[in-house]
């Protein structure tokens, strides 16, 4: 499946390189990290081992970059010095021979001499011959013809000499270039290493003229050694036919200088070194008179090698252990072995980032665990470093499951048939003249360097203390030795939870998929009782899978299976968390078409969530007609959840919690959390968005009377069946695919999912979301999916074009808790503040009211224990927010805890999103704080106090785009534009579950919360879906799309372009997609870009997906259709074409929906430094649903510099206006 992460991260290194030039270490430091993220997650899928030895090594120059710039950052604001580049080391000057470089020298020579200086290194490569375990022999011969002579010369007399050319030849990565380094180093020599292109010139003469200077300048420096890689490069075969005249002079005046006639080389030892010794030239291979042969490690190496390359870092592995893993790994080279090791080195930490349960040693460190461990404790990694607990986060020792997983997914580089063409090269030598070849085992320890825990990191971490441990890891070459380390057995089972997706099915029934599941999972685990052991859930109604406990390995065989499209681990996904209706103009609709309840209430929608709190009054279903007869699904009882509480609103209720216990222990030894085993929801978040797509309507909703109104769902005559995946704020990839399985086979017409992975997104095949939605699709289901709540760049999930996927933006509507000065000034702030305070307090800044040890910048953050209580003891405290991610109502908490009685949190980010908090507190902008600055320090006394909120409704400009809204582009197919349509997401008033007081202030029992994220927002939409489909019952899911994103608006209510909160930002379609919603004209948008499964097949072929998977997707013979069909070409409602490069035409068809003839006429907001033409200009339709194809022809004449330049096509016939967004990276004109 194609994607572009390698691409994505070099652009994101131009603009950290470039800001880091600046000044702006901040904005560097960001960039960086971003690009380390994509470079890692490139590596995941990267199979060439050079080039990511490539991309590794850079990987490092970044994070060493990104570490000094943080360091300098949190200790002040000046900026570190440039460190150059890292991966260019220096090369000193050769010695000039009699004056060389004087105004004596031959001008000739002393070019060629400099032009050889720049290209030769004579350093200490600082590699002892015990760095090099292993190769005995060959160093032991090494050993006889550079140390020996240097220190005992009397050894070598008469006709006994040392070997002065050594031919090191074998498969690739066994160790070969390393002796070499151990061998300049322990002969304390000057060391010349050269490539062959340091050797030739287009000038005729002057490459063997470079030869012999070479040759000339290693006599000068003597003791020394003449070190030439790949010689296979410079010396093939003589006399072939593409031979060149300086090649073949290379060659002879190569042989010339080995030969050493009128020379006396008895102190230059030439060592060579090639994976292919059969093409170098006969003569050239005879002057090597010492020719080693270095085959693959054998077992005992492999098992030395292992432990070679853990060192000292942490591990629980036994002899046997070490013993299975060479067993394992039969056919690894030694390079293999060390990118193995590189690859699990990170596995506890990536355990660590993922870890949803931590306990705490009695070293105070924290270590990550499973739910049922005692003393466990529910938190993420991310909130103990916000805690101030980052240098107390301590990874798991590594265990044999972290390497049985790695190897699941890692091959051999050498192929049988490379190591065949060796060994019959070698016996063909000894058979002949060659009788000195030897084999010997290959170097146990070359790539042992510091950088080898780079090559598996595929998860990156954010925060100072992980990275100082990564940096630790790097410079050490192993993790810090910490005392007293907890073994924990939930980090070291066997066994994973694997998804195994095999596509459509033929099958008559569920049972007989079932069957047929077990009797392949059978294949691998020996026998039907343990498949069926083992086996978790089944997907055999809409599609076929399963998931279960496996290990790697056998996961890796299931890969193979004839039936199997993908096999993925499963994953934890996260929930992305009126008068937002009247705000998109939802009463004009049903007052406009009365019927428009009556049709809706046909609709099915299906929720994907935290399940319902069916006794909300947002649920009753006064009115409601009987259940349609279409729906299959069930009423599924459970813990406090009966038949009852489903009614003609809550058609059906299931749960699912196997995955969740799968991965993260049973959810009963959960401490000190409240929850059901059953649809009912414990968290809030699931009766939030089930109430905003089709809640009754309710009037005098409020939250402590803020946000008083009527509360109703966008279709509240639509019904809901609900579908329980999440648990705790996490959602399993295994139970949201069974949960959409049967969500298709139910019957809903509308699929929502506030919901989705960390970025990066996965490619599709590995991700459940996206084929779950492909399987709706094909079944008529459209499925709508939030984009994330990740505010950077390139972090957009649930990006599969089959989605329909949704950012967020704000209403006109504000919650105002103003902050009245001791001077009587009023400071206008924002949050929600039920509690009236009653008198004015004094102020004081959080960083001067430091606990002791603590530095003041630390302080004005607020955290934990930072914090005097002497100092801050009643009185407000002003807090800075440290970054988005912050939590903000701890520091609070923190506050109360201390005696204060309020706070000012200066947050220019999040200043107009609703937080509650237990005292009285107010998020304040740039403008604020200014004057807040200014007060204090013209007042000796500065007091203040913070009002209730007040709700104001028509606030201007609106909307904006939320800060925390996950932007494109889309990182898996660029062409296609994501997310695709934005609504309102922030500070939304819905139904909420009353035991779930934690998000709540006080934590005090609510029927009605006000929350913000994509998770509002993709609900909004799915009841914008539901409406249309009510209209439109025929329509299938890419025409609702269509009408939805074609109809949006990108203007605000000002009339100017929708901007990002809170500085009013210029937008793109990366940020709204093809706009802001617009209810009323997605229910008759003229034109519709349709497509199907047949064109979503297609897309998949232009994206990498093969025969087999295209058969077991479809369950029939569907082929590639030749010639594929571009992704720009893909018949989607936007325009996008990622890599343009000169002038490209892009194809679209409308299907026209109107009753009467009509004419619709192209314009075009050109894209810059872009002409883009339509072909034809007009479309004429006589009748509905008739068909056009149309030509948009792009014209590029300025490169747009790696970034992409927007414009739109807009077709109108002066009723409607049809709007798609162009959007173009032009590379070349």
């Amino acid at each position: 499946m194609y994607s572009n992460f390698k691409e994505q991260a070099i652009e994101y290194v131009k603009q950290a390189v470039d800001e880091d030039n600046k000044g702006n270490y901040a904005k560097a430091f960001q960039l960086y990290m971003n690009a380390l993220e994509y470079f890692k997650t490139h590596l995941k899928y990267e199979k060439n081992p050079k080039i990511k030895e490539a991309i590794t090594q850079k990987f490092t120059e970044y994070l060493r970059r990104a570490e000094e710039i943080r360091a300098v950052l949190d200790d002040g604001p000046s900026g570190p010095p440039s460190s150059g580049d890292a991966a260019v080391a220096t090369r000193p000057k050769t010695k000039p021979k009699d004056g060389a470089g004087g105004d004596g020298e031959d001008p000739e020579q002393a070019k060629l001499r400099a032009g050889l200086n720049s290209a030769i290194v004579r350093e200490k490569p600082n590699v002892k011959w015990n760095d090099v375990a292993g190769l005995e022999s060959a160093k032991q011969a090494l050993q006889e013809a550079v140390i020996l002579p240097v220190k005992f010369p009397q050894f070598f007399t008469g006709k006994r000499r040392p070997w002065r050319a050594f031919l090191l030849y074998g498969p690739p990565g066994t160790g070969k270039s390393y002796l070499a380094k151990a061998v300049a180093t322990e002969a304390d020599s000057t060391f010349f290493s050269v490539s062959s292109s340091d050797l030739v010139s287009k000038w005729m003469g002057e490459s063997e003229k470079l030869v012999s200077n070479l040759f000339e300048m290693a006599r000068e420096s003597a003791p020394s050694i003449i070190f030439i890689d790949e010689i296979d490069s410079l010396c093939g075969q003589r006399g072939e036919g593409n031979e060149s005249e300086a090649s073949r002079r290379i060659k002879t005046e190569l042989l010339v200088q080995m030969q050493g006639v009128g020379h006396n080389d008895q102190k230059v030892l030439v060592l060579a070194a090639t994976n292919t010794p059969y093409a170098l030239d006969q003569a050239i291979r005879r002057r090597f008179d010492k020719r080693i042969y270095i085959p693959l490690p054998d077992l005992k190496a492999r098992q030395h090698m292992f432990k070679v390359h853990l060192g000292d870092t942490p591990h629980n592995l036994t002899e046997s252990d070490f013993e299975h893993l060479a067993r394992r790994t039969e056919g690894f080279s030694g390079s293999d072995v060390s990118v193995c090791v590189k690859d699990v080195l990170f596995e506890p930490v990536r355990k660590t980032q993922d870890a949803m349960f931590f306990i705490k040693n009695p070293e105070g460190m924290w270590i990550p665990c499973g739910p049922k461990q005692q003393s466990a404790i529910q938190i993420t990694m991310q909130e103990l470093a916000a805690k101030g607990l980052a240098s107390k986060i301590l990874p798991p020792p590594i265990s044999r499951t972290d390497f049985d997983k790695v190897l699941a997914r890692q091959r051999p580089t050498v192929s049988k048939a490379d190591l065949n063409v060796h060994e019959r090269f070698t016996k063909e030598a000894i058979g002949s003249r060659f009788t000195n070849f030897k084999i010997v085992q290959p170097d146990l320890s070359f790539y042992s360097g510091p950088f080898q825990c780079i090559m598996g990191f595929t998860k990156l971490l954010s925060y100072s203390t992980l990275l100082l441990f990564i940096v630790y890891t790097l410079v050490n070459g192993s993790t810090p030795k910490v005392m007293s380390i907890f073994t924990l057995t939930c980090m070291h089972d066997a066994v994973y939870h694997y998804i195994v997706y095999m596509g459509d099915h033929s099958h008559p029934n569920s049972e007989s998929v079932i069957r047929a599941n077990h009797e392949i999972l059978a294949s691998v685990t020996g026998s039907l009782s343990e498949a069926k052991a083992v086996a978790l859930h089944h997907y055999s109604k809409s599609f076929q899978g399963f998931s279960a406990m496996i290990t790697p390995e056998q996961a890796s065989q299931l890969a193979e299976h004839k039936s199997v499209v993908s096999v993925f681990e499963s994953k934890m996904n996260k929930l992305h968390t009126t008068h937002s209706w009247d705000f998109l103009g939802l009463d004009n609709i049903y007052k406009s078409t009365p019927k428009a309840l009556d049709t809706a209430s046909e609709v099915i929608v299906g929720v994907i969530d935290s399940g319902i709190w069916p006794e909300s009054e947002s649920f009753t279903d006064y009115g409601l007609g009987p259940v349609p007869k279409k729906f299959k699904g069930e009423c599924v009882t459970g813990d406090k959840f009966t038949l009852a509480n489903c009614n003609k609103k809550i058609i059906g209720a299931r749960f699912y919690s196997k995955g969740f216990e799968a991965e993260n222990g049973p959810l009963d030894g959960v401490v000190n959390k409240i929850f059901f085993r059953s649809a009912r929801d414990n968290d809030g978040h699931g009766t939030h968005t089930a109430s905003t797509i089709a809640g009754s309507t309710l009037a005098n909703a409020s939250l402590f009377g803020i946000a008083k109104g009527t509360a109703r769902g966008g279709a509240p005559s639509a019904r809901l069946s609900i579908y329980k995946a999440c648990w705790f704020g996490l959602c399993s990839d295994a139970d949201i695919l069974s949960a959409m399985d049967d969500a298709i086979h139910d019957g809903v017409d509308i699929l929502s999912l506030s919901l989705g992975p960390n970025p990066p997104q996965p490619i599709y095949f590995e991700d459940a979301v996206s084929l779950g939605a492909f399987h709706a699709f094909r079944n008529g289901v459209l499925v709508s999916a939030s984009a994330g709540n990740s505010v950077f760049p390139r972090t957009a999930c649930n990006v599969a074009p089959w989605i329909l996927t949704v950012a967020a933006s704000t209403i006109d509507r504000e919650f105002s808790s103003n902050i009245y000065l001791g001077n009587s000034k009023v400071l206008k702030g924002s949050s929600l503040n039920p509690i009236k305070m009653e008198h004015s307090y004094g102020l004081i800044y959080g960083s001067s009211a430091a606990a002791t040890g603590i530095p003041a910048t630390n302080a004005s953050f607020c955290k934990n224990n930072t914090l005097d209580p002497t100092l801050i003891n009643g009185k407000i405290v002003i807090c800075t927010i440290e970054n988005f991610s912050d939590n903000r109502e701890q520091k609070a908490i923190e506050i109360r805890q201390g005696g204060g009685v309020g706070m000012i949190l200066i947050d220019h980010n999040a200043k107009d999103i609703g937080f509650q908090f237990v005292i009285p507190s107010t998020l304040i902008g740039q403008d604020a704080v200014e004057e807040l600055q200014a007060y204090i320090k013209t007042d000796k006394n500065p007091t203040a106090r913070i009002h209730p909120t007040i709700t104001v409704v028509g606030t201007k400009p609106a909307p904006e785009m939320a800060a925390f809204s996950s932007m494109g582009p889309n990182i898996i197919t660029p062409d296609i534009i994501k997310p695709d349509i934005t609504a309102p997401g922030v500070n939304i008033l819905a139904a909420w579950s009353p035991v779930a007081t934690e998000a709540t202030v006080e934590q005090r029992p609510v029927n009605y919360n006000i929350i913000s994220g994509t998770s509002m927002s993709c609900p909004h939409i799915t009841a914008v879906a539901a409406i249309i489909k009510s209209h439109h019952p025929s329509w299938g899911p890419a025409a609702i799309m269509s009408s939805i994103m074609t109809t949006a608006t990108v203007t605000d209510n000002t009339h100017h372009l929708i901007r990002r909160d809170p500085n009013g930002t210029q937008t793109t379609p990366f940020d709204y997609g093809s706009g802001h919603v617009n209810p009323v004209a997605s229910l008759n948008p003229g034109l519709i870009y349709d497509f199907n499964s047949q064109d979503v097949l297609n897309f998949l072929c232009s994206n990498g997906a093969n025969p087999a998977q295209l058969k077991n997707l479809t369950g029939d013979l569907t082929q590639c259709q030749k010639p594929l069909t571009a992704s720009y070409n893909f018949n989607y409602p936007s325009i996008g074409v990622s890599n343009l490069n000169g002038s490209l035409s892009v194809y679209r068809t409308v299907t026209y929906y109107g009753e009467e003839p009509t004419v619709y006429s192209a314009s075009v907001e050109n894209p810059s430094g872009v002409k883009v033409t339509v072909t034809p200009a007009e479309l004429k339709f006589g009748k509905t649903r008739e068909k056009i194809t149309f030509r948009i022809d792009v014209f590029p004449f300025k490169k747009s510099n790696g970034n992409f330049v927007f414009g739109a096509l807009i077709w109108n016939n002066g009723k409607q206006r049809v709007r798609s967004p162009i959007g173009l990276n032009v590379l070349s004109t």
